[in-house]
């Protein structure tokens, strides 16, 4: 009897389950349909080379970038994308690009809670990891994310965000300011000499800061409402660290002291357009005697479209900074200028080709001139 009794309950919870589980199906079917999750992928493939020894011809198997973004209730919105790149190794990785949750507190505030591209100058804001929506193949080298090679800033923040738009008679007056994880650089392989440095990549810490000392970055834009004009001001404040065990100082002690403040325009009409960007940097050297360097970097760039699909594009683009300044040492950047000139042809709202040719004069002494070239075919999958 007690067997059957244990049988006889079982089977009342497998029942009891089944019509809780329809129960509950039912219940979710009427409720109201949630707010939709809004998926996009971009991608791009290409085919580079350059003049410079020892380096081949290749195609290239480009980005991979999905995103997603829900309004989750009313006020309150997610953003997510994650990237397919391939690394130094010739081996693919994911990352985890942008991440962040944003709530509207006002009309004209919104406050968000994540990972963000840091908001210094227009591109940074404006293009993200989707290389169809700018005009070029490449950014300006400067502002390449933080594991490009000529990268010079942190081009991502974790932390907080507030921004917000106040509506005036002759435009609108957008701001944003972020607080977030400061960043580092490793500087294994500095110690014995700085003119031997290897290169590092910036570190803007995903998950767990260094030190106690913080990311502080504020940008301001006016975007006119009679003329097709934009111009913004901007500051970044960021206390670099040690992140390496052999480098040139103990291990998360301070490194460079990096202060940053510039300004961006942008106008476009009739077909043309013109973007221009100016940054002016002091580093302090915290650890040896170099002492505070000054150093700039900037980019102009002019496109024009010829027609619905065909537009030429040239930007000239120059970073300059003292040669005892060790952050440049530290991230091994080369000084000097670089002529690019892109053709894009859109095929469609949805891909594009692009072919650019770029040519880099340095500054340093034995360092030579080289061209580079790309073709490539940019797409958005809706």
């Amino acid at each position: 009897m007690r067997f059957q009794d244990r049988k006889f309950k079982e089977s009342m919870k497998m029942i009891s389950n089944k019509y809780l589980a329809i129960a509950g199906l039912t219940l979710i079917a009427g409720m109201p349909a949630a707010h939709a999750v809004d998926f996009g992928a971009f991608g791009d493939v290409s085919y580079q080379g350059t003049s410079q020894k020892d380096t081949a011809d290749s195609f290239v198997q480009g980005q991979f970038d999905l995103y997603a973004t829900q309004k989750i209730d009313p006020k309150t919105r997610v953003f997510v994308e994650m990237v397919f790149e391939a690394g130094p190794d010739n081996a693919y990785g994911l990352d985890l690009e942008r991440l962040n949750i944003t709530r509207q507190l006002t009309p004209g505030l919104s406050v968000a809670w994540g990972r963000f591209h840091t908001p210094i100058g227009y591109w940074n804001t404006a293009y993200h990891h989707g290389a169809l929506i700018q005009d070029t193949v490449f950014r300006p080298t400067f502002l390449d994310f933080e594991d490009g090679n000529g990268a010079i800033f942190p081009t991502h923040i974790i932390g907080i965000m507030a921004d917000g738009k106040v509506s005036t008679g002759g435009g609108d007056l957008n701001y944003m300011l972020a607080v977030g994880n400061g960043s580092s650089i490793n500087t294994d392989g500095c110690a014995a000499s700085l003119a031997s440095c290897p290169g590092s990549e910036i570190d803007v810490h995903n998950v767990q800061d260094t030190q106690d000392k913080k990311m502080v970055v504020g940008a301001v834009n006016y975007k006119m409402s009679r003329v097709p004009l934009q111009f913004g001001v901007f500051a970044l404040h960021d206390p670099f660290a040690e992140s390496g065990t052999g480098g040139v100082t103990t291990p998360n002690s301070d490194l460079i002291g990096m202060q940053v403040w510039g300004a961006d325009v942008r106008y476009a009409s009739h077909g043309f357009d013109m973007i221009a960007e100016s940054y002016n940097i002091d580093n302090k050297d915290k650890v040896g005697t170099a002492g505070s360097n000054k150093a700039s970097a900037y980019y102009v760039q002019f496109g024009y479209r010829v027609t619905d699909k065909l537009k030429p594009i040239y930007r000239y683009e120059s970073v300059d900074f003292q040669t005892k300044d060790p952050y440049f040492q530290y991230l091994g950047t080369p000084e000097g200028g670089r002529h690019v000139l892109d053709l894009r042809y859109d095929l469609d709202d949805t891909n594009a080709l692009k072919f650019e040719v770029s040519r880099f004069e340095p500054v340093q002494t034995g360092v030579k001139s080289y061209t580079s070239y790309a073709l490539q075919w940019a797409f958005l999958m809706l």
